[in-house]
């Protein structure tokens, strides 16, 4: 397919080589207006060299014939019935006037005079003249022309092909399952955007291969536990013994472990695809300030429930990014700063501007943490307090980090036992291009 394009090429240059040699040739030649009435000027030169030559000499015709033709030009006898001449035509020829008349042919214009009572007719040398001289090299040089235009044509359509090739190879490997394959963009040119599009195309497949694996693999291994309680209380169902409270009991607890199990899913879901994701989705520009207040409000009943109260200190920020994403770290931290808070406790949240930062801190007067708890925080599945573990997967904060990086920023955590903890958001105010 490819050497095919390589000669789709080469022959489409050939054409055009022709098309446009050849009409120029013609334009420049049969086209002009110079080179008949050249011609003409030419032959009638010749004609009347003759007509002087038979009135000043006494030169027979054969002299006269062999003292006016040139290189260029022939002179011979004609019959007149082998002319066809017109009446009108032969009349001017006897008064001593020079008829010129045309064959049909490329530069086909003849002279006829009368000397000596015979026809003398004037044109071009058929083979040795100087025009078929000059367009023989004209010719010639245009046999170059096309010969070394094939040739550079067929070298330069091999270094335009080649990237097309590099394409061809990596989209076999991709095809086989292997997306470790990454092009160098050499160009900015289309060729350039289609590899780049190409890398892109391949990083987000690579991505979606991981997800599936590392989501069969947290899968089996997470969910071990609820599916196990799930399948011993169902057994205990079983027993008709039982009383219809501890029925109910175990039918609530049913209900909460699978509820916990679609939880677990649909987090390692949107975990597995932020962490091999690159380009945020949706990138707009939004206030963060108002995002923020809009989240504690989502979240008012949860803290209603502990009488807490708020510290909240903002500065208008409009970031550029993904809305959708950023939501969910605000709803993720504050709902953890919840949990977490003491009751009638205050949490604060503030944000501030600087340069083309945006940073927000989110603090809770709560439990806080252990410094290896923190060094650990962001793990997948890691939960310190393990007096909360069954209220949550372990995934949240893992999740908030890959967000956070997705757009260029950075979270850390500042806590300690007893004293709460302060998570502290950095991100960029516009949206790096990847």
């Amino acid at each position: 397919m490819l050497r095919k394009i390589r000669v789709k090429l080469a022959l489409m240059f050939i054409a055009i080589i022709f098309l446009s040699s050849g009409l120029s040739f013609l334009a420049s030649t049969i086209l002009s207006p110079n080179v008949p009435g050249e011609l003409r000027r030419n032959h009638g030169e010749i004609a009347t060299a003759l007509l002087e030559l038979e009135d000043k000499t006494s030169l027979e015709i054969e002299e006269m014939i062999e003292i006016t033709s040139t290189s260029m030009h022939q002179v011979q006898r004609r019959e007149t019935g082998e002319l066809e001449l017109e009446d009108q035509e032969i009349l001017a020829l006897e008064n001593g006037e020079t008829v010129y008349r045309r064959d049909g042919k490329m530069f086909g214009l003849k002279a006829y005079v009368m000397v000596q009572e015979e026809i003398l007719e004037i044109g071009l040398q058929p083979d040795s003249s100087l025009f078929s001289y000059t367009a023989l090299r004209v010719w010639d040089a245009l046999a170059s022309y096309i010969v070394i235009g094939i040739i550079l044509t067929m070298v330069l359509t091999r270094r335009v092909v080649r990237p097309v090739l590099r394409l061809t190879d990596a989209t076999r490997n991709v095809a086989i399952g292997n997306f470790d394959v990454e092009l160098e963009v050499r160009s900015k040119d289309e060729i350039g955007l289609l590899t780049k599009n190409f890398n892109r195309m391949v990083t987000e497949l690579r991505g979606m291969e991981v997800l599936r694996k590392d989501f069969i693999n947290n899968v089996s291994h997470e969910f071990k536990t609820p599916m196990a309680s799930i399948k011993g209380f169902a057994n205990l169902l079983r027993d008709s013994d039982m009383t219809e409270e501890e029925r109910r009991d175990y039918l609530d607890i049913i209900v909460y472990e699978t509820d916990r199990l679609a939880h677990l899913s649909s987090n390692l879901l949107k975990l597995s695809k932020l962490e091999n994701q690159e380009i945020p989705e949706l990138a707009e520009k939004f206030s963060l300030d108002e995002q923020i207040r809009r989240a504690v409000l989502l979240l008012e009943g949860k803290w209603q429930e502990k009488d807490l109260h708020f510290d909240i200190d903002m500065e208008e920020m409009t970031f550029q990014g993904s809305e959708e994403l950023m939501q969910q770290v605000w709803l993720n931290l504050l709902g953890n700063a919840i949990k977490f808070s003491t009751k009638n406790s205050t949490l604060s949240i503030h944000g501030r501007s600087e340069k083309d930062r945006l940073i927000v801190e989110i603090r809770d007067r709560g439990i806080g943490m252990s410094e290896e708890t923190v060094k650990r925080l962001f793990e997948k599945f890691y939960q310190g307090n393990t007096a909360h573990s069954s209220e949550g997967s372990g995934l949240g904060l893992p999740l908030v980090k890959r967000i956070v990086e997705i757009h260029s920023g950075t979270i850390t955590v500042n806590s300690n036992i007893g004293e709460g903890s302060t998570f502290t958001v950095e991100i960029p105010k516009e949206l790096e291009e990847k």
